[in-house]
């Protein structure tokens, strides 16, 4: 029996920023049959209370989120932090040198706030939507943030063969010291080195005491690879790209705006329960 299933959150769990109630009420159903469910995001643990509110797990003892791709596990109740791995200021320096460089709009993650360089009117409006804590910065000043906890750091486009060569560049430079993987069609994102959701899945896992091959995990995108590989079951929603469905356990009938997350609860926890 499947005892955590974990989701990530954009094209796979929602619908705009909201959870769709066909969602909410399998995850309720399911929580009635003892699943765990885990939200794992590449979004700040600020970006998410309204979210946790909609399956039930806001502000609770014993539920858990994985935020910033695995880079962050809280437990829910006060946003416990239980295990934070951010990226080292010197190397946010060198991916944020490579965003200058190329003119992008970035997105600079500290636990506690969400720096927008090079602003994108979309993204600014996006945080805002999303109810972030955040700060638009209009120059390429980075120092103030040498003390902070730094947590990641987005390099955004909506190009994505762009952003592969780009991708592949950073990687012959600095790609021995940096995480970096792709989501929503437009964010190279660059964590720590070894910070996945895949490592946040079993680093949970083995805090809870549940067996790995107990877990389930669904996405949509690069940056749920990990989870997808790492879980007991790993599924992807319709219109994952084709080599996350090479990868993949269970491949959904149904896109993510159609109840894919449903899907995978009524097939593997509800079915025979």
């Amino acid at each position: 029996m499947y005892q955590m299933m974990l989701s990530d959150l954009d094209e796979t769990l929602l619908i705009g920023q909201h959870v769709p109630v066909f969602n909410q009420e399998a995850i309720r159903e399911a929580k009635k049959h003892g699943l765990r469910f885990v939200v794992a995001t590449g979004r700040s643990h600020r970006m998410i209370g309204d979210i946790l509110k909609e399956i039930g797990t806001y502000d609770m003892p014993g539920e858990y989120s994985i935020c910033f791709n695995g880079g962050l596990v809280v437990e829910n109740k006060d946003f416990k932090i239980l295990h934070f791995q951010g990226l080292d200021y010197k190397l946010l320096k060198k991916c944020f040198d490579y965003g200058c460089r190329e003119n992008l709009c970035m997105l600079v993650f500290t636990l506690d706030c969400c720096y927008i360089y090079n602003p994108d009117e979309f993204e600014v409006n996006r945080k805002i939507e999303q109810k972030t804590p955040m700060k638009v910065i209009y120059d390429h000043e980075i120092e103030f943030l040498k003390n902070e906890s730094i947590a990641k750091i987005l390099l955004v486009k909506r190009d994505m063969n762009y952003l592969k060569k780009l991708r592949d560049e950073m990687y012959q430079d600095i790609g021995d010291q940096v995480e970096l993987t792709f989501s929503s069609e437009r964010y190279l994102e660059c964590n720590a080195i070894g910070i996945n959701k895949g490592v946040g899945l079993k680093w949970l896992a083995d805090y809870l005491n549940i067996d790995i091959n107990d877990t389930i995990a669904i996405g949509d995108n690069y940056n749920d690879v990990s989870m997808i590989k790492e879980a007991g079951l790993g599924a992807c929603v319709s219109c994952a790209h084709d080599d996350i469905k090479e990868i993949s356990d269970y491949i959904c009938e149904k896109n993510f705006d159609e109840g894919a997350v449903k899907e995978v609860i009524e097939t593997f926890v509800l079915k025979g329960a």
